[in-house]
């Protein structure tokens, strides 16, 4: 599995392009641009298939309808379906118009989406949103964490449907519970590991 990087969105997220083996392509969190997300997509010989969602804010969706269109299924946690039917997905408070649309598939904790040559586990790790996932590919041991686990911080709760108790018990008992090390692609900000989280992330300290 090959990993690229586009930042997207007027909050600059981090949108994934998975190169996932025989011009399979997939797309974590298509915040907007959609026409540069495609392009670059091409560019590398790939389709998208997949749109896969960690949460249903605009800064991470805003471009999953357009991307939809063009014939990729996109998934996301069942909770969060509100936020993509509705104005609680933060658009209208940065002046910014969501497409609505409706997901191919809706998630649950320990789903497996077999794409390419990957496979992603779905961990969900509510907090930032009440569907808020992770996607655990453990042949490559990478995680796309989104809004929840960042460079030494995590995610908001201060959102609808955020929650600072279930955000600190996805981290602690739920990330930080993983064996092993793994390369961890946040939503915003620079990419990290997981053990180096473990070790120095404040969220991990239970004192």
């Amino acid at each position: 599995m090959k990993i690229y990087t586009i930042a997207t969105s007027v909050v600059v997220t981090n949108t994934y392009i998975l190169d996932l083996g025989g011009g399979t392509g997939a797309v974590i969190d298509p915040g907007g641009d959609c026409d540069r997300i495609v392009a670059a997509m091409r560019e590398r010989g790939l389709r998208p298939q997949a749109v896969l969602l960690t949460h249903g804010h605009f800064d991470h969706a805003g471009a999953a309808a357009a991307i939809q269109r063009l014939g990729a299924e996109v998934y996301i946690h069942s909770y969060d379906v509100q936020l993509i039917t509705s104005d609680k997905n933060l658009a209208a408070d940065f002046g910014y118009t969501f497409e609505p649309f409706s997901p191919d598939h809706t998630l649950s904790d320990g789903d497996v989406i077999t794409l390419g040559d990957a496979a992603f586990k779905v961990m969900h790790t509510p907090g930032h949103t009440a569907g808020s996932v992770c996607y655990i590919e453990e042949n490559e041991r990478v995680i796309f964490s989104g809004d929840t686990l960042f460079y030494l911080s995590a995610g908001r709760t201060d959102f609808p449907t955020g929650n600072g108790r279930q955000m600190l018990d996805s981290l602690r008992n739920r990330l930080f519970a993983l064996e092993g090390d793994y390369r961890v692609f946040p939503g915003h900000d620079r990419a990290t590991t997981l053990r180096f989280e473990k070790e120095n992330n404040p969220y991990a300290r239970r004192h």
